[in-house]
């Protein structure tokens, strides 16, 4: 066994030197001899280099042919006078050698030396050391591996590390069955093909995984296309000047302009001014690497002449980490928000209705039901001051104008709690300043305060503001413990800011205020959905022993 460099070793010229005196000049028989002698190995040559650029061919044909590469092996097994070529691969995963392909051996054989681990045997070792091996005799070898069978009778082999880049990638084995060893040109010549071979395998992998990369590729941009012209909302895609580049069949179904239209004009010019300033923002916060929220409701004006509201989600296009565009995808929302609109038009009927209710029914409980427990009251004065009455009697109709006493009360309070007189006559604030004081009444310290210039509201947004503060004045009496509160309004410009808050026990805050509905918590979700008839903005920060503020902001 002989290890060798990769260097190839070319022999020396002829010298043409004059022969020396003592030696006879050569018969014209022997010179033809000798010269026979010499051109044979030029013409052994000659045919290796045509086989050489033959292999060479076939080998760069076998990037994409497989076939052609089975050929090459084929040449080069010729080229080297051998009787069998076997090519291994690593796999990095396993650090393994696999089989890829062979020549003149059986399946038999092959079935024992599919994988070979970097280290074992004749091509393990030279994986492992990244340099040519010589067997003048493996059947007597010390390295033989029980994974290289030798039933094919092998007796000599060359094995050269296949390379690429300088690593390496597998090994490449000649065989033959007769004991002839392989000389320095035969090992230098392998040895370049081998790295021919080595490097044809790595650019056919590179080849491979471009081809597998481009075949995703056209996938996933065939799914795109799919999804984008069947989409059910309206995509439209426009370069950073504006001009459209792409749109679905949605967008000409929502804005009643074909592509090719759309093409010819921005379709921001459809837009509402607050609509076009809102997508313009948004675009230029993306452009910024701004975190943001990327929808945005905006009315359009249709081809027809119709209005239509649709909620955009916009979404920047990069390519190479430039931006190139933009990406709308537009959901037609209007049935959807006149919906809306007539359910909190009937809300708001309903609301107004139900108010004017509770101010009937307090209206009555005062000027019938508790005037007569008034009289009935004072009647029963009049027969607790009379002698007639045996002092047994007497007791019982203290006891009776007592419970009389407390109806009144609890009447008054009822009715006060349906629709408080002052709330008609002086308005919010001092209808607020009376549940300050009612909370004070309960034994929780409370401070009222008004700030900016007091005025009136309309009827409808007083009464929703005082329901949102009943409920949370009534919470904070009621279930959070507080020893204090606050309730402040604050007026600033056309804005009115309500804002209660304690120092009580505080809650875990529900993922929505709607949620406390389904858990038959109805006070919170009622004092949202009041909010929202209003107009108004609802926030509440609350946690666990942190106390409760609720904060309530509306134009006036």
């Amino acid at each position: 066994m002989v290890w060798l460099s990769m260097d190839i070793f070319m022999k020396k010229p002829i010298e043409t030197n004059q022969y020396p005196k003592n030696i006879k000049p050569m018969s014209s028989q022997d010179t033809r001899g000798d010269l026979e002698k010499q051109v044979a190995p030029l013409e052994k040559n000659q045919q290796r280099l045509a086989a050489l650029n033959a292999i060479s061919s076939l080998i760069t044909e076998s990037l994409e042919n497989r076939e052609a590469l089975l050929l090459a092996a084929d040449k080069i097994t010729e080229v080297m006078d051998s009787d069998a070529m076997i090519v291994f691969l690593l796999d990095e995963e396993t650090g393994e050698l696999a089989l890829e392909l062979y020549r003149g051996v059986s399946a038999d054989f092959v079935e024992g030396v599919k994988r070979i681990k970097v280290g074992d045997g004749f091509n393990g070792k030279v994986a492992e050391t990244g340099l040519p091996l010589v067997i003048d005799d493996a059947t007597t070898n010390p390295l033989l591996s029980k994974d290289e069978v030798i039933t094919e009778g092998i007796k000599s082999q060359l094995i050269v590390p296949l390379k690429s880049k300088g690593e390496v990638i597998g090994t490449v084995c000649m065989a033959r069955r007769k004991p002839v060893q392989f000389d320095e040109d035969e090992v230098g010549l392998l040895s370049s093909i081998g790295n021919q071979i080595g490097a044809t395998l790595e650019n056919a992998r590179l080849y491979q995984d471009m081809k597998r990369t481009l075949r995703q590729l056209q996938q996933s941009e065939e799914r795109y296309r799919d999804l984008f012209e069947n989409a059910s909302d309206a995509i439209w895609v426009h370069d950073l000047e504006g001009e459209t580049v792409t749109s679905n069949q949605a967008c000409e179904k929502v804005t009643g302009f074909t592509e090719a239209e759309l093409k010819e004009m921005p379709i921001d010019m459809l837009m509402d001014l607050f609509g076009k300033s809102c997508i313009e923002n948004i675009e230029a916060s993306l452009l910024r690497n701004e975190t943001i929220d990327h929808r945005c409701e905006v009315r359009l004006d249709k081809k027809s002449g119709a209005k239509a509201i649709v909620e955009i989600t916009t979404s920047l296009i990069a390519h190479d980490g430039e931006a190139v565009g933009f990406q709308h995808a537009a959901r037609d929302v209007t049935e959807e928000r006149r919906m809306e609109e007539n359910l909190r038009y009937y809300l708001q009927q309903v609301t107004r209705a139900q108010e004017e209710e509770r101010k009937r029914i307090a209206r009555d409980l005062h000027d019938e039901t508790l005037q007569n427990l008034i009289v009935m009251s004072r009647q029963l004065d009049k027969i607790t001051s009379s002698e007639a009455l045996w002092e047994e009697s007497l007791e019982v109709v203290r006891g009776f104008k007592k419970q009389i006493e407390f109806a009144i009360q609890e009447i008054r309070r009822f009715s006060h709690d349906l629709r408080p007189s002052v709330l008609d006559d002086l308005g919010l604030l001092p209808a607020l300043e009376l549940l300050a004081d009612d909370m004070e009444k309960q034994g929780v310290v409370t401070n009222f305060k008004v700030s900016g210039e007091a005025r009136r509201l309309s009827p409808e947004a007083e009464v929703m503001l005082f329901r949102i503060a009943q409920e949370a004045t009534r919470n904070i009496w009621r279930h959070a413990e507080a020893s204090s509160a606050e309730v402040a309004i604050e007026f600033v410009n056309s804005r009115l800011k309500m804002i209660i808050k304690d120092n009580g026990k505080g809650f875990r805050l529900p993922h929505s205020l709607g949620d406390q509905a389904s858990m038959g918590k109805l006070g919170l979700a009622g004092m949202q959905e009041r909010a929202r008839l209003l107009g108004a903005n609802l926030r509440l920060d609350t946690k666990p022993r942190k106390g409760t503020r609720i904060t309530v902001e509306v134009r006036i």
